[in-house]
């Protein structure tokens, strides 16, 4: 979430953490999960959304039939030329991308329908490019993706949620055992006039956010982490939240539902084994009434991972409680009984608040209000790039500075005025630009300055700029603006 204004410094968190004024619109800046995730891990696969609208995947290929891993950054291939990924989804060796072009597609693992099988055998079980999910009707668009164990979900831009692939426990809300026809199909239980608004989904359970502010679930919520026992066949309202109480953002994972509340608190449900609840106490009962995680106020983003919780408060501090396998809370120790801040790791080349937070099983994963990736936790098959497991956060080697609003050229294009060069937006800030200017395509000799003052040399031709970023540890972006009109 894009926030500008001034906030007190916290205290108790490591240096790398800056509060400060939060910056303009100069690097990739996504909104509060899961309204539009731009970062995903699973397993032992990562996935982030680049500012070039790229997919890029490290660790585990789930497009590699061979099982290659890979150790820094790489695209995700299969997206059509000039579609850039909006949000995305991981589950269980397969990935989900929201294209700008409003389609759903879908990668990996395919046995089970989860990524939509129109083949008449159903012999689809695997696909290596990112490829159209069917089953949406006609004119309406995607807007979400969720992935659970072996299903998938699309939220519609007619506030209907679509799944398909696995439902032994009625996830997908019909009476097909397992798939949904094999095709995205609509789920059931929503009251007339709610629309859905934000999805998430668990090993088995779908969690829908209403219009109403209110929160739907189906499938099998393990430890009455959907407020309920028994396995609910459609979606259905959760129960026990304060009267008044509407919730703004849901996250899942197997035995927690987590809330964020329109009082900045967050509110989980489901299992406390690992100290999940973050009541300083574990236990092994069910949680079917939501309880308020103390210690986390005005609360901005949330996920949940393997048995744990994470939030973002708006200070940019990143909080966690629950199971600590594998360090994916950093060294803070198993369990986590109470809410802790994670600790990013000495000299990383994060400077900014964090806004986005996205947790799996053995890994956690941030991005920075100045568009950086970090991760914790494990690293057994490079999925936080590089090698070596990680005790705190630290930035992923390989991220690229590019521009996903191109530079642009102020100023009157008529001899004896200057021109201006604006930088544009990155997806990595840089912490420096340098310039360089163009008569046509041809370099002008000396213009390397931010400003360019406009000769008889010019006149009847047209200018432009171009503008490279930089940035220690990332690898250089360049980008030109279009060019101005012609010279008078």
């Amino acid at each position: 979430m894009r926030r500008v204004q001034k906030l007190a410094c916290a205290t108790g968190v490591a240096a790398a953490v800056v509060c400060a004024t939060v910056q303009p619109a100069q690097a990739y800046t996504p909104t509060v999960k899961p309204h539009a995730a731009t970062m995903a891990v699973i397993d032992d696969t990562t996935y982030f959304i680049g500012g070039d609208g790229k997919v890029y995947l490290s660790g585990w290929d789930v497009q590699a039939a061979s099982g290659a891993t890979r150790a820094t950054p790489t695209p995700l291939s299969g997206l059509p030329s000039g579609v850039r990924a909006q949000s995305i989804a991981a589950g269980y060796h397969f990935a989900l991308v929201v294209g700008s072009d409003g389609k759903a597609y879908g990668t990996g693992v395919n046995g089970l329908g989860q990524l939509t099988d129109t083949s008449a055998d159903h012999s689809q079980d695997l696909k290596p490019t990112l490829t159209p999910l069917a089953g949406l009707p006609s004119g309406v668009s995607a807007k979400a993706v969720a992935a659970g164990f072996s299903f998938s979900l699309v939220l519609g831009s007619d506030g209907k949620v679509y799944g398909t692939g696995q439902n032994s426990n009625g996830e997908l809300t019909t009476a097909v055992p397992f798939g949904a026809s094999y095709k995205l199909t609509p789920l059931t239980g929503l009251p007339s006039g709610v629309r859905a608004t934000a999805i998430d989904a668990g090993t088995f359970q779908t969690v829908v956010l209403g219009s109403d502010g209110r929160v739907y679930g189906a499938g099998y919520g393990e430890r009455g982490s959907l407020t309920s026992t028994t396995p609910l066949k459609q979606l259905t309202a959760f129960t026990g939240l304060p009267v008044g109480l509407s919730v703004k953002a849901v996250a899942v994972s197997d035995e927690n539902v987590v809330l964020l509340g329109s009082d900045g608190h967050v509110w989980v449900t489901g299992d406390n084994t690992y100290g999940e609840l973050g009541l300083g106490t574990v236990d092994s009962n069910d949680h079917r009434l939501p309880r308020k995680i103390p210690g986390i106020d005005q609360a901005v983003a949330i996920d949940a991972g393997h048995y744990n919780v994470l939030a973002v408060d708006q200070y940019g501090v990143v909080y966690g409680t629950g199971a600590n396998f594998a360090n994916s809370l950093g060294d803070l120790g198993s369990p986590v009984a109470v809410a802790e801040a994670l600790r990013v790791a000495p000299g990383q080349p994060s400077k900014a608040r964090i806004v986005e937070v996205a947790s799996g099983a053995s890994d956690t994963l941030v991005r920075d209000a100045d568009g950086v990736v970090l991760g914790v936790g494990y690293n057994g098959q490079s999925q936080l790039t590089g090698t070596g497991n990680r005790s705190e956060l630290t930035a992923f080697a390989g991220q690229r500075i590019s521009a996903y609003k191109a530079p642009t050229v102020s100023g009157t294009a008529k001899v004896g005025s200057t021109l201006t060069a604006k930088n544009g937006s990155w997806s990595v800030k840089p912490t420096a630009y340098s310039y360089q200017w163009y008569r046509g395509s041809t370099a002008v000799s000396g213009a390397t300055s931010a400003t360019y003052k406009l000769t008889s040399a010019d006149k009847g031709r047209k200018i432009k700029v171009r503008v490279k970023g930089t940035r220690t540890s990332f690898t250089s972006g360049t980008a030109y603006s279009a060019a101005t009109g012609t010279v008078g």
